[in-house]
């Protein structure tokens, strides 16, 4: 069924329109915070001639600044993305939906229900409304899903078009790079796309050069903008540098900051605090490329120092992440939205919580119990990837934003197919072992922060 005749999914479409709509409507003016303001501060730059820029010692990836700039040059209000994340979290829902019915033909329930339970997540409403790359790259990251799905198929002859899938593996890669352009963790990703085209069709040569294909158009994508930094700063560029800030930020005497409620320093002050417990910032702020590279160096140092310490944090970093409450909370909990009930208030705090904690929770179960073949493979990867680089480095929950809807799609999977489940554990019954150790490590990662989002019961 095409999306546009499913009468369900355009109810769960307008719902999930007027869900974002609402806050806009009753607080139209509200100020930017944090990073907000530091991408505004560049796409400002950018529209008077001085192209992308550094801020305060980072070099962020190009792609949403340069779309902060466009809007600002065009409409005079940087802040007019805004309508387009929008419009791009429905692009997502209906994304989800054909990515479920690939991955799980037949099964019109989960392709409905998968789309449902991204467009009513109170952390996507609120990120979807507020001036982070996140919601737009996770679009880009499910087009990009859905195509390589495609070229899968088209490749093994089971769908027609694209010579062969050659010439949508193609177009995989240009999103592959179009991801790097909006998030530079996106760089280390390109091998995981390439093993998903390849994975369980070994000996078919096309899928080889699919694979290769995948590779050379995010390199031609990505090298334009590489080659233009690398000449500006004066040092290797190939999306962003912030690699020596994260190290600062994780791997130093101060436990890693994070900036959620509850499980952050949220003050200028008390940042500064904790600052000057830990080693001296290296080169100045105005230098970003020099900046990066010493304190890259001194992460590393300092890693190599206290091994065992680096490794205990782990836990810590991504438990930082996968706190339930996000920005959210502190939006509401610093009265952003002021003259909202108290009552209200709590209400989309416990709403938030719960339902992240369900889809963080549940999602890695549905992943353990339903991923597999190459679809699940490259989903898995991506999942894993994105939390050793959390492990490494430092969290906060703004980045799991744009993998909680490849989760959606197993939960979608795992609710409305027991059947299914069922059949597959009993092929496969070291699923339930594997499963007993993945959720042994999530739910106390996902409660580690629950306490903190309520001033009264700030701790267990």
């Amino acid at each position: 069924m095409s999306w546009r005749l499913d009468r369900n999914l355009r109810w769960a479409l307008g719902v999930g329109l007027l869900l974002r709509l609402l806050p806009l409507a009753f607080w139209p003016t509200d100020q930017c915070i944090r990073d907000e303001c530091t991408y505004i501060k560049i796409a400002e730059r950018f529209v008077d001639g001085q192209g992308i820029t550094a801020s305060a010692g980072w070099l962020w990836a190009p792609g949403y600044p340069f779309l902060l700039g466009l809007l600002k040059a065009t409409v005079g209000w940087a802040a007019g993305i805004v309508p387009f994340q929008i419009v791009s979290a429905g692009v997502s829902a209906v994304f989800l939906y054909h990515l479920v019915g690939r991955l799980f033909p037949g099964n019109l329930r989960a392709q409905r229900l998968a789309a449902w339970l991204y467009l009513l997540s109170p952390h996507l409403i609120f990120f979807s409304i507020r001036l982070f790359s996140e919601v737009i790259y996770g679009t880009i990251l499910l087009g990009l899903l859905l195509l390589l799905l495609r070229a899968r198929e088209q490749g093994d002859g089971r769908e027609e078009g694209g010579r062969g899938g050659l010439v949508t593996a193609a177009q995989v890669g240009v999103l592959a790079g179009i991801c790097v352009l909006f998030r530079g963790v996106a760089t280390y990703m390109v091998p995981i796309f390439m093993l998903g085209m390849v994975w369980g069709r070994w000996k078919a040569r096309v899928a080889w050069a699919q694979g290769a294909l995948i590779a050379a158009a995010a390199v031609c994508t990505v090298a334009p903008y590489s080659l233009y930094a690398s000449d500006k700063f004066g040092a290797k560029v190939v999306s962003d540098r912030t690699l020596g800030q994260m190290m600062y930020l994780g791997n130093n005497d101060f436990e890693p900051i994070s900036f959620d409620y509850g499980n952050g320093h949220l003050s200028k002050r008390a940042f500064d605090r904790v600052k000057a417990e830990g080693r001296e910032p290296c080169a100045a702020r105005r230098d970003a490329m020099e900046r990066d590279t010493c304190q890259t160096q001194a992460g590393i140092a300092w890693i190599k120092g206290n091994p065992g310490e680096f490794v205990a944090r782990m836990p810590l970093r991504v438990a930082q992440m996968m706190t339930p409450h996000s920005l959210l909370t502190r939006h509401l909990r610093w009265d952003r939205w002021p003259g909202m009930p108290w009552i209200l208030d709590e209400a989309i705090i416990l709403w938030n919580a719960g339902w992240n904690l369900a889809v963080m929770a549940l999602g890695a179960a549905a992943v353990t119990l339903r991923a597999r073949s190459g679809g699940g493979v490259l989903v898995a990867l991506v999942l894993l990837y994105h939390m050793a680089a959390i492990s490494a480095l430092a969290g906060l929950s703004r980045y799991r934003v744009p993998l909680e809807p490849l989760l959606m799609v197993y939960i979608a999977a795992l609710v409305t197919d027991r059947a299914g489940t069922a059949a597959l554990l009993r092929e496969q019954r070291w699923r339930l072992g594997l499963l007993a150790l993945v959720m042994a490590a999530v739910l106390p990662l996902s409660l580690w922060f629950l306490p903190a989002g309520w001033p009264e019961w700030r701790h267990w």
